[in-house]
């Protein structure tokens, strides 16, 4: 009977832990299983999709294709979205700015003002004109979440080993010192291009004087063969005509002169 009694506890225990683990999206929809919490030890944590990279403020980065670098706020093990571990920075929009489809997790952007908007995770509109877009004006500073290894029997370090050193993981930069590099990446792009198209410009106009040079001189060498076969043939013609008009004279008129 305690042997059943046990067994009994152990099964609720691990039901109640399975249910926790469960992920639920900005609109307390229940999310499929490729959604896992970023901290599955806590009671309550932010959950990111398979392949990103979670955030220690609850939000996660994509790692594929087009949302390379991209955030989002995928959900929170919490249904309501109201713990504090559940990623609060598109609070207060449960639907799609741009239409009225509610919206299942959000995606981030930058705006040029400084701060951040809040638009559906697979839209492509700008949210930074939208007065009805959830807005963020706070730092998003955060670092890196890692998963936590399983819990395993400590070893005894041997006298040739070293204990492992724990060091914190690097602050990531935050999206408004991105937007920094992205405006000097811009200038430095702009620069360069203008400088590349200088260069293409000078060597446009470079070769298209050379090719009037050698144009011209083509012409102005066949206008000069022509007037020299027009003088050459006028010579020979005169030269003709002076020979025609010469008198002869015949043998018997030499010898009655002589």
């Amino acid at each position: 009977m305690v042997g059943c009694r046990s067994i009994l506890t152990v099964l609720v225990t691990l039901a109640a832990v399975v249910k926790s683990q469960q992920c639920y999206g900005v609109d307390g929809s229940l999310l499929d299983k490729s959604y896992t919490p970023c901290n599955p030890s806590a009671k309550v944590s932010g959950c990111c999709a398979s392949g990103d990279i979670c955030l220690s403020n609850g939000l996660c980065m994509g790692t594929q294709g087009a949302s390379i670098g991209v955030i989002f706020s995928r959900g929170c093990t919490d249904s309501t979205g109201k713990d504090v571990a559940c990623p609060q920075q598109c609070s207060g929009g449960s639907s799609n700015s741009n239409s009225a489809s509610t919206v299942t997790a959000w995606q981030l952007q930058t705006c040029d003002s400084g701060e951040y908007c809040c638009r559906a995770a697979n839209s492509t509109k700008s949210c930074c004109n939208n007065p009805t877009a959830p807005r963020v004006t706070s730092p998003l500073s955060a670092t890196l979440q890692m998963p936590e290894a399983p819990a395993s029997t400590p070893a005894t370090n041997s006298p040739d080993q070293e204990p492992a050193s724990s060091s914190p993981m690097p602050t990531l930069p935050t999206i408004s010192n991105c937007q920094h590099e992205k405006t000097h990446t811009a200038i430095v792009g702009a620069i360069l291009g203008g400088l590349l198209g200088g260069i293409i410009l000078c060597l446009v106009i470079a070769v298209r004087w050379m090719y009037k040079r050698e144009r011209r001189q083509r012409r102005l060498k066949e206008h000069y063969e022509t007037q020299m076969s027009k003088t050459n043939a006028y010579r020979k013609a005169l030269e003709e005509t002076v020979s025609s008009a010469r008198p002869s004279l015949s043998l018997e008129q030499v010898a009655s002169k002589s």
